[in-house]
């Protein structure tokens, strides 16, 4: 990976397909998310929590395998689901940050000039012919707006989960159907028993406040882990069935 501030002029030239950003999350067990995403999340992916490796602190993030760089989403060609993550989508665009003369540091779009995206045979351009930005530009601002945006309100609901105590580690001990155990651990998720014992006043705080909303988007994502453990069934069966067919 390579990061440069985009600059409208210098690469006006590049090409992009926007389709190998989901290629890029082909063996991506964890994508990050923001709070403004769990609800689309929910529906698909079990929402969890997890310590970044280098900082130690708590983010959230979508399951999309159940053991590393395994994606049961992908398709071989595309991710096989209705909602992309925004942390998917922007790719190659990264937020950057750039010092100014005041000494504050600003927010920059920058660019992976070597990310797989940029290809000759890309469809999108990052400005139009009168130098304006293009229409996939002006999407791909809208996807970074959202993830700076929303990492306020995601820094929010994790310190307020933290200060109740409902961050819980979960484990999940599965045995697959041809018999293959699977232990799968270091998520956190919200702790039911302990978000039930909350008294009514921090309740209504927690609904003033929209974190409701949240916990029970991560509450109900649980559910997909099932989702998961059926996908995983289904390509070790269409694995074995490949190697039978080729003995």
């Amino acid at each position: 990976m390579h990061l440069v501030e985009l600059s409208r002029q210098e690469h006006s030239a590049l090409k992009i397909d926007p389709g190998l950003a989901e290629a890029s999350a082909a063996k991506q067990h964890l994508i990050p998310i923001v709070a403004s995403e769990f609800r689309k999340a929910a529906t698909q992916y079990p929402i969890v929590f997890a310590k970044h490796p280098e900082t130690g602190r708590f983010g959230p993030y979508v399951l999309n395998g159940l053991e590393p760089e395994e994606n049961l989403f992908w398709s071989g060609t595309t991710m096989d689901v209705s909602y992309v993550p925004l942390n998917i989508r922007r790719r190659p665009f990264f937020v950057g940050m750039a010092d100014t003369s005041s000494g504050a540091n600003d927010n920059v779009l920058c660019i992976d000039i070597e990310s797989s995206c940029i290809t000759a045979s890309g469809q999108k351009s990052i400005v139009d012919a009168d130098g304006s930005d293009s229409p996939y530009l002006k999407e791909i601002l809208s996807f970074v707006g959202q993830l700076v945006h929303g990492q306020k309100q995601t820094s929010s609901f994790i310190a307020t989960a933290l200060s109740l105590d409902l961050l819980c580690p979960i484990v999940l001990d599965i045995v697959l159907e041809d018999g293959k155990p699977l232990h799968v651990d270091g998520l956190y998720s919200i702790d039911e028993d302990r978000f039930r014992s909350l008294d009514k006043d921090r309740v209504q705080q927690l609904w003033n406040e929209g974190l409701i909303e949240l916990i029970y988007s991560v509450i109900i994502s649980t559910g997909q882990i099932f989702n998961l453990i059926r996908l995983r069934n289904e390509r070790e069966s269409l694995n074995r069935a490949w190697r039978d067919n080729e003995n």
